[in-house]
């Protein structure tokens, strides 16, 4: 937004204009000379007053114990329309509409009756000490050059000099410093030369990114934009003398001052919309999402993509089945250790940072409700959270372990019997369903064939053994694939063709929602979950869960807000990262959604 302010002052039978364009919406009022309207009235405080320009009108709000007069009312905040005006100790500031090249005009009336005479009341002029004016200006001015300018100018010819100049009371080259140095750089001290490789001239990128390698720029150097030239600089944000305590007290203007009128450049990969303010005008949240990337109906890769919180159609398709309105009931879920009441922090934990969450694992966050049992006269026994070979092998060797010494744990004279002596047998039931095999082996051994148990052959054991193992391991297989445990959580597939027909789907969560912002939980540890999250209704896993900008509007708003917590552009975006600039956001993958997709691999 562009500000035009407009002084008029009363000079003789007519009136003297004076103009100056501000870009930005806030405007600070007082006698200071660092203010944007100045009023050069010791009646008015150094920073009396704040006027916040939107839309639809301004907003006034006076300092800490000032005041200012609206509608003949002395006030300390005010909302004004176009064409209404405040009072500043006679002074008369009006908001007037906009004209060619700005947006609005404030029109600033000094009144000079009561000032000019208060401010004259203890000056000495010059006139007062009978001095020649000439004479002693042509002495000063040759004084000024020679202390001020060549002396110190002598010293940057001659380093030894420069260092005499600095121990003696003489001037050197700190009659040149602009001002205090910024409190990080402090250690620089005296030596000029490290920032301002020539001199007098500005300090240049180079001279900076000597010490500050690994910063990047805002805005890609290989794209030759002119409107972005001023913001490649560090000096355009950074001052080093004289600076403001907080880089944030003027971010707003900085960054506006591009986004408040950012159009699409197709040319230049700029998708970017304009924004003025938090409250009324930012763009809708977009999330990165990890999308399958398909090649002949198959999944080949995963690549991360941006769209808009405000799609009705927006899912995530993780291949992970996870109802949160079960999970997060109020009356519980039954588990081996009696009903269980979850909440989120069960599951989800905050990094150190309260950047991002810790990862999800079955062991620590799933097992103690859903355990991978298999067999039922075996409750204790459960297969492991891994590839289907894994879980099928591991059934194989259960159950042939079982038919070897659960059948002939009778004859303990076998040698066969005796090779496991150091194994405890249980001999448990088989289940009801192999009644019929169970009926079969036992008629087989008659009076006849007890006498032969003993000559079987390790071989023969261990065929009879496979045989009855790999149908028991069949079914079980088949019930813990897809009826019981798998198939519960995660999305499983059969091909008959294969040794092991089954395949879990390997679960691809986003790890980093909104790459381009920075939002930490550690600052949000008052609010509960819910408040952002609406995941008691969320009936499946693609459910998006994120909150949209309406939702943080009900907390945060502009720099300018009293009712709101303020903020800035740089409280949620950062400025020096390369990855989120315009020309990388649309990029295939961003690199912490990579590493999620490594880690859900695999787990």
């Amino acid at each position: 937004m562009q500000l035009l302010i407009r002084y008029i002052k009363k000079k003789g039978q007519g009136d003297v204009s004076e103009q100056v364009l501000v870009n930005g919406n806030t405007l600070l009022i007082g006698r200071g000379t660092n203010q944007n309207i100045l009023l050069p009235d010791p009646r008015v405080a150094l920073m009396h007053a704040k006027l916040s320009v939107h839309e639809d009108g301004g907003r006034v709000v006076a300092s800490s114990g000032k005041f200012f007069l609206y509608n003949d009312q002395m006030v300390k905040t005010c909302t004004i329309a176009v064409g209404e005006h405040i009072d500043i100790a006679d002074h008369k500031i009006t908001l007037l509409a906009g004209e060619e090249g700005c947006d609005f005009v404030v029109q600033v009336n000094l009144s000079a009756l009561e000032q000019e005479p208060l401010q004259n009341r203890y000056q000495v002029t010059f006139n007062d000490l009978k001095l020649h004016k000439r004479r002693w200006s042509w002495i000063l001015f040759l004084l000024v050059i020679s202390l001020g300018l060549l002396l110190p100018f002598a010293g940057v010819l001659s380093p030894s000099l420069m260092e005499q100049l600095r121990e003696s009371p003489l001037p050197d080259d700190k009659q040149w410093i602009a001002g205090d140095l910024i409190t990080p750089h402090k250690f620089i001290g005296d030596d000029c030369a490290t920032c301002h490789v020539n001199a007098f001239e500005p300090v240049n990128n180079q001279a900076c990114q000597s010490c500050h390698t690994n910063v990047k720029q805002h805005i890609d150097v290989n794209h030759d934009l002119a409107m972005f030239d001023e913001f490649n600089q560090c000096a355009s944000c950074h001052n080093e003398h004289n600076p403001r305590e907080v880089l944030a007290e003027y971010s707003q203007q900085y960054c506006l001052s591009c986004h408040s009128d950012l159009k699409e450049d197709v040319s230049a990969n700029i998708k970017q919309q304009s924004v003025t303010n938090f409250s009324s005008n930012h763009p809708t949240f977009s999330v990165s999402l990890l999308q399958p990337v398909m090649e002949l109906e198959k999944v080949i890769n995963w690549q991360s993509t941006r769209h808009l919180l405000s799609d009705p159609d927006l899912t995530e398709l993780s291949n992970l089945k996870f109802p949160h309105d079960i999970h997060m009931d109020p009356k519980g879920l039954k588990s081996a250790e009696g009903d269980v009441q979850l909440a989120c922090s069960n599951c989800h934990e905050p990094e150190k940072d309260g950047m991002e969450m810790k990862a999800i694992s079955m062991e620590q966050h799933c097992q103690s409700c859903h355990q991978l049992t298999f067999d039922p006269d075996d409750p204790e026994r459960v297969v492991p959270h891994g590839e289907p070979a894994e879980v099928v092998l591991m059934m194989r060797e259960y159950y042939a372990f079982r038919f070897i010494y659960q059948n002939l744990n009778k004859d303990i004279n076998n040698a066969v019997v005796k090779a496991g002596d150091l194994f405890e047998v249980r001999n448990a039931r088989r289940p009801g369903r192999d009644d019929k095999l169970r009926k079969s082996f036992e008629q087989a051994l008659t009076a006849d064939s007890v006498a032969s148990i003993a000559k079987l052959t390790k071989q023969t054991v261990r065929t009879e053994a496979l045989v009855w193992a790999e149908s028991r391991a069949n079914q079980a297989a088949s019930s813990v694939f897809e009826r019981q445990a798998c198939n519960v959580c995660h999305v499983v597939t059969k091909d008959e063709t294969l040794d092991v027909p089954w395949k879990v789907e390997p679960v691809v969560l986003t790890k980093e929602w909104l790459p381009l912002a920075d939002f930490s939980h550690d600052g949000h540890q008052s609010m509960t979950c819910a408040g952002c999250h609406d995941a008691q209704s969320s009936k499946q896993s693609a459910d998006i869960l994120i909150p949209d900008i309406k939702n943080c509007r009900q907390c945060h708003g502009d720099q300018s807000s009293d009712d709101l917590i303020p903020n800035t552009c740089i409280d949620c975006h950062g400025y020096h990262e390369a990855e989120h600039n315009f020309f990388s956001e649309n990029k295939e993958i961003h690199h912490k959604n990579k590493t999620s997709l490594q880690n859900n691999n695999e787990q």
